[in-house]
C-alpha cells in the first residue's frame, strides 16, 4: 500500500505529540486528583480534631442523655463546609453543626437536605469492635457514601475521655472536586485535541516544505528518463538555508552534470568510431568491387588495389586494437573501483617489477635504429636525443608500458618538423619516476590542451589524418598510465613544442639525481 512520506512522517509525528500530551495530561490529572482529596481528608481530619479538643466536649460528657446542641465554633460554615456530628456509644446525637431551618438539629452537607445519623455507621462499629486499637491510641478511618446522589467523604474519629467514649463524624460533598476534575479533564481533553491539530498542520507544512527538494529531484529525474535531456538541473532556490537536503541537491547536479558529459563522449565516441571504421571498409569494399567486376585488369593494378585493401584492413586493425585495449582499460579500472581493491594488492596480481629505464632506452634504440637503416623519412626527420636517465623500477605491465613509451614517443616525431628535435628524459622524485618527452614541433593550442586526451580527438584535424593518426594514441597513454596508478600532463606553446610529462609511483624510496 502506497502511503505518501510526508503523510507519514506527520501522522508520526502527531503520534509523538499524542503520546507527549497523553502522558502530561494524565500526570497532571493525576496530581490534581490526589491533591484535591489529600486537602479534603485533612480538612475533615482537622474539622474533626478541633471538636476533639474543645471543651464543649469535656462539659456536656456528664449528662449525655440531655438534648443535642450546636456547636458554635464550627457553625455557619454552608455550602462547601464541613457538617459534623457527635455521637455517644449508642449512636446517639450529642452535637451538631447548624441544620436546615425547620431542623436545626440535623446537619446539612453542601446544601443536601438533612444528613443522616450517624452519617456512616459501618466504619462506628468496626472501630468499636476493633481491639487492635488500645487505651490511649487513636482509632479513626476514612469512608465514602452515596448520599442522595452525591458522593460523601466521611471521617470518623472515636475519642476516649474520663471513661466515656464519643464518635465523631466529620463529613463533606465531593461534588465540587468532582466538577473541579471534570473541567480539569475537559480542559486536557480541549487542550490536546488543538495541540494535537496544531501539530498535524504544522508537521504537515513542515515535511511538505522539507521534502520539497525531494519533490524536485523527482521530477528531474523523471524529465531526463524520459527526454535523455542530461542539461536539466535540480532548481535550486537562492536564499533558503543550506541543510541536507540542498547539499544533496547540488550533489545530484554534479552527478548530472556529470552524467552529461560522459553521455556526450559515448556519443562522439561511437560516431567517430563510426566514422573512422566507415573510411578503411569503404576503401576495401571499392576495391573489391574493382577486381570483381573487371577481372581483365592489369597486374599492376590488381596489386595496386591488393595493397590498398591490406593497408586499410591493417589500419582497421590497429584501431580495433586500440579500441580493444581502451575498453579491457576501462573494464579493469571499474573492477578495481567496484571490488575496492588496494594499487599494492591489484600490482601484485597482475603485474610485476619493470626496470623503466631499460624500456625507455629500448624504445630509444628502436626509434634510433629506423632512422638509421635506411629509411630516407626517419634520416632527414627529427633528431631524437637522450639525456637524465635515472634508474627506476616500477610496477606495471611491461608491454603496455612500453606502448605507452612508444605512443608519445611516435607522436612527438609525427608533429615535429625535420629540423627539430626530440628529447627524452627520465628522472625520479619523492615517490615518482617521472618520463619526460620533449619536443620542437608545432605545439598545442592552449584551448586545445583540455581536450587532447579525448579519444578520437585531433588538434590539426587535416594535418592528423594526413599522418595517419586516429586519435586514440594519447587516449591510450592516459588509459595505461591510470592503470598503473600514475598521471600524465603536458605543457605546450604554439610554434615552439610540447613537453609530455609521465609519472609513475616507484618501488621505494629514490633521491632525485636530476
Amino acid at each position: 500500500m502506497y502511503i505518501p512520506l510526508p503523510l507519514r512522517l506527520t501522522l508520526f509525528y502527531t503520534f509523538i505529540v499524542g503520546l507527549a500530551l497523553w502522558f502530561f495530561g494524565t500526570t497532571v490529572y493525576n496530581q490534581a486528583e490526589q491533591r484535591a482529596y489529600h486537602d479534603l481528608d485533612n480538612a475533615l481530619s482537622s474539622r474533626a480534631a478541633s471538636v476533639q479538643l474543645g471543651k464543649t466536649l469535656a462539659c456536656s460528657s456528664a449528662n449525655s442523655s440531655s438534648s443535642p446542641f450546636t456547636l458554635p465554633s464550627v457553625d455557619g460554615l454552608g455550602t462547601g463546609g464541613v457538617a459534623i456530628q457527635v455521637l455517644d456509644d449508642q449512636l446517639r446525637l450529642v452535637a451538631t453543626t447548624a441544620g436546615n431551618a425547620n431542623d436545626p438539629i440535623q446537619p446539612t452537607v453542601n446544601g443536601l437536605a438533612a444528613g443522616p445519623t450517624p452519617f456512616d455507621a459501618q466504619p462506628i462499629h468496626k472501630l468499636l469492635r476493633d481491639d487492635s486499637f488500645s487505651t490511649g491510641r487513636e482509632r479513626n478511618l476514612y469512608s465514602t457514601i452515596l448520599y442522595q446522589g452525591q458522593h460523601v467523604r466521611v471521617y470518623t474519629l472515636v475519642n476516649d475521655c474520663d471513661g466515656n467514649t464519643h464518635i465523631i463524624q466529620t463529613a463533606r460533598s465531593e461534588q465540587d472536586i468532582e466538577q473541579s476534575l471534570n473541567d480539569l479533564h475537559l480542559l486536557l481533553v480541549r487542550g490536546a485535541f488543538l495541540v494535537l491539530a496544531l501539530a498535524l498542520l504544522g508537521s504537515w507544512l513542515m515535511t511538505w516544505g522539507v521534502l520539497a527538494a525531494v519533490r524536485r529531484m523527482t521530477r528531474t529525474a523523471q524529465h531526463i528518463s524520459n527526454s535523455q535531456d542530461f542539461s536539466k538541473r535540480v532548481p535550486n532556490p537562492p536564499g533558503i538555508a543550506r541543510d541536507e537536503l540542498t547539499t544533496l541537491a547540488d550533489t545530484f547536479n554534479a552527478m548530472l552534470a556529470s552524467l552529461k558529459e560522459a553521455y556526450q563522449r559515448q556519443q562522439r565516441f561511437i560516431a567517430d568510431a563510426s566514422h573512422e571504421l566507415r573510411a578503411p571498409i569503404t576503401s576495401i569494399r571499392c576495391n573489391l568491387d574493382l577486381l570483381a567486376k573487371a577481372p581483365d585488369l592489369p597486374t599492376e593494378e590488381v596489386q595496386a588495389a591488393l595493397a590498398d585493401a591490406r593497408t586499410e584492413a591493417g589500419r582497421m586493425g590497429r584501431l580495433v586494437s586500440d579500441l580493444l585495449l581502451l575498453a579491457h582499460t576501462d573494464a579493469t579500472q571499474q573492477a578495481r573501483e567496484v571490488e575496492n581493491i588496494g594499487a599494492n594488492d591489484y600490482r601484485n596480481i597482475q603485474k610485476q617489477e619493470v626496470d623503466l629505464d631499460s624500456l625507455l632506452l629500448e624504445v630509444f634504440r628502436q626509434y634510433r635504429t629506423l632512422g638509421d637503416n635506411g629509411d630516407s623519412n626517419k634520416a632527414l626527420g627529427p633528431r631524437l636525443m637522450l639525456q637524465h636517465i635515472t634508474p627506476a623500477k616500477v610496477y606495471g605491465d611491461a608491454d603496455q608500458l612500453k606502448q605507452a613509451l612508444v605512443a608519445l614517443v611516435d607522436n612527438a616525431l609525427k608533429y615535429t618538423p625535420y629540423e627539430g628535435s626530440v628529447t627524452l628524459s627520465l628522472t625520479t622524485y619523492e615517490r615518482n619516476a617521472i618520463v619526460k618527452v620533449a619536443d620542437t614541433g608545432i605545439g598545442i593550442a592552449h584551448e586545445e590542451l583540455s581536450h587532447i586526451f579525448e579519444r578520437f580527438y585531433r588538434a590539426d584535424h587535416a594535418r592528423s589524418r594526413e599522418r595517419g593518426g586516429s586519435g586514440l594514441g594519447l587516449a591510450i597513454v592516459q588509459s595505461i598510465v591510470r592503470e598503473h596508478d600514475g598521471g600524465i600532463e603536458v605543457e605546450s606553446t604554439p610554434g615552439k613544442g610540447s613537453t609530455f610529462t609521465l609519472k609513475l609511483p616507484i618501488k621505494g624510496t629514490n633521491e632525485n639525481r636530476a
